[in-house]
């Protein structure tokens, strides 16, 4: 195994959603030398991705609606938030808005103030969409700076420190071959983990990479057990984005014979009515709500049936009458898709979406780590139990720009350093794992997707959640990391497997240690929330321990 290529710049950006090319843009224009890689393409991840028809981003209204934002964050978070970075992003949101633009980004302000998905007041909110004419934009700007590097299609699989300080990270190319890119400082932005889920509303390449690459480089996760779940279309057009604002038209929804998955999970006293115009308010699944039963019924009858295919959802043909802007954009892009909600047998089941916690960051996304910074969805910053709509893709802008300009100080003090490549990969690789392995990286992806869907869903409980770690160590047990690292065919293949047995065995470690119910995370044999536990819990690689 050797190293084919060596790169060198002052900063390597990895991914190239909303929070990497912000920061990559920054540091360009303080003339500093940047390599920005990506899994896919530049302009790509969750930020751009062509299932949903919009990103919206929650603005700040005047001076006297900081405190009153703060305060939804506070009671979205269930406690769970950091408020330094909170109060940052409201305070700074109304001028990053404004940045928008020249990165390449078109922002449309909708009329009026409006409440974003769990804030309990109205706010200004600007609209994104046109992924293709946004891609078009970023390049070209892009395309003005000789000192950008880009590396597409490559993984970037392991940090490089020197002196407790970052000197590089190893990349596998487009062609399975192993590159060294010698730098001064890192920002990792390669979102969130959601596709370790067999059913989400993400991209493949949100696999979580990031996570693993701060956590063995030092940096501390926080949070990890709270990951939002949104109802998503499985029928006719697998996996696109559910507008749950539909629900105010349902009337139920039922089995392939016709009956209401609600009627048997409703407790006694809660109205199904109540329920459906409830979550109608709301994207992701909360515990918090009286809607918390839709989400529920869906998923204990796919657990009972082992149905995977969702449950088909009863609509009024007034829905097409209304004119909120909401109901026309999403309605039409769904019309372009070929699906008429009215017409069409339109069936929806629980998918992982958003990770609500990540990397520990301070307010310029530095990790602890001497060069290393998390930024965009990778880091957690705003977001608590629950995430308060309209924040994430801002997050992005305010502390983007903030970890640039902090990364351009640091590099400003520090110089490179000599590594010898070849050295590093070789120690690297000498902790490879070597067994009889009989499992191969497709099926160990294929298991750890599946294993995490039934038993890391909306629904958990100590029983599944102990049974999922055991058949993750069983998976590590019988998984030959350096059998197929040989192989360049299979490297990128077995990094992800490689990197979903670690990332698994901390989610599901973290939702066994969480013995409660708060916001996103909903425990059925703890179904209440306990103060006991109104602390953030944070994993060390150091350790492995989890505390509260």
């Amino acid at each position: 195994m050797k190293v084919r290529k060596t790169y060198k710049t002052d900063v390597l950006v990895v991914g190239s959603g909303i929070a990497g090319i912000k920061a990559s843009f920054d540091l360009l224009n303080q003339g500093v030398d940047v390599l920005l890689t990506t899994k896919t393409i530049v302009v790509s991840g969750s930020s751009f991705f062509p299932l949903k028809a919009s990103l919206g981003t929650q603005v700040t209204r005047d001076e006297a609606d900081r405190e009153i934002f703060i305060s939804d964050i506070e009671a979205v978070s269930h406690g769970m938030h950091d408020d330094e970075l909170a109060r940052v992003y409201v305070e700074e949101i109304p001028e990053a808005v404004k940045e928008y633009k020249e990165i390449g980004i078109d922002v449309t302000k909708l009329s009026g103030t409006r409440k974003a998905c769990f804030a309990n007041h109205e706010r200004d909110i600007y609209l994104l969409q046109d992924w293709e004419k946004i891609r078009k934009n970023v390049n070209e700007i892009f395309s003005q700076y000789d000192r950008l590097q880009t590396i597409e299609n490559c993984h970037v699989f392991s940090i490089v420190k020197k002196d407790e300080k970052i000197v590089g990270a190893f990349l596998i190319d487009k062609d399975g071959e192993f590159v060294f890119v010698n730098c001064k400082a890192i920002i990792l932005a390669s979102g969130g983990f959601g596709s370790i889920y067999k059913h989400n509303l993400n991209p493949n390449d949100v696999d979580g990479s990031g996570h693993i690459l701060a956590y063995e480089s030092g940096a501390k996760l926080v949070n990890m057990e709270f990951i939002q779940f949104i109802p998503g279309i499985t029928s006719p057009n697998y996996k696109t984005l559910f507008g749950e604002q539909t629900l105010s038209y349902c009337v139920d929804i039922v089995d392939d014979e016709g009956k209401s998955i609600l009627d048997e999970h409703l407790p006694s006293g809660v109205d199904k009515r109540e329920v459906l115009d409830v979550r109608s308010s709301h994207g992701p699944f909360t515990h918090s709500f009286v809607s918390r039963y839709f989400d529920i019924a869906m998923m204990k009858r796919i657990i009972k049936d082992h149905n995977e295919k969702g449950y088909r959802l009863l609509y009024s043909k007034e829905i097409y009458d209304s004119k909120e802007q909401f109901f026309t954009v999403y309605l039409d892009w769904l019309k372009e898709k070929g699906i008429d909600v009215v017409k069409d047998e339109v069936k929806i089941a629980p998918f992982a979406h958003a990770s609500n916690g990540g990397v520990v960051i301070d307010s310029c996304g530095r990790t602890g780590v001497n060069g290393l910074y998390a930024i965009g969805e990778l880091s957690a910053g705003v977001e608590g139990a629950n995430r308060l709509g309209g924040n994430s893709t801002g997050s992005c802008m305010v502390f983007g720009k903030r970890a640039a300009s902090a990364c351009y100080e640091y590099i400003k003090e520090n110089e490179f350093q000599q590594v010898n490549p070849q050295i590093e990969l070789d120690e690297i690789s000498a902790g490879w794992a070597i067994n009889d392995g009989v499992y191969t990286p497709r099926q160990v992806i294929d298991e750890i997707r599946n294993i995490m869907w039934y038993h890391g869903n909306v629904i958990r409980n100590e029983e599944g959640l102990s049974f999922a770690l055991e058949k993750i160590e069983e998976l590590r047990a019988n998984f030959s990391v350096a059998t197929y690292m040989n192989q360049p065919s299979q490297r990128k293949g077995t990094m992800k497997a490689r990197n979903y047995i670690e990332l698994a065995t901390i989610l599901l470690t973290a939702m066994k240690e969480r013995k409660e119910s708060r916001g996103a995370h909903f425990r059925e044999d703890f179904p209440e929330e306990r103060i006991e536990y109104n602390k953030r819990l944070y994993i060390s690689k150091w350790d492995m321990k989890t505390v509260f």
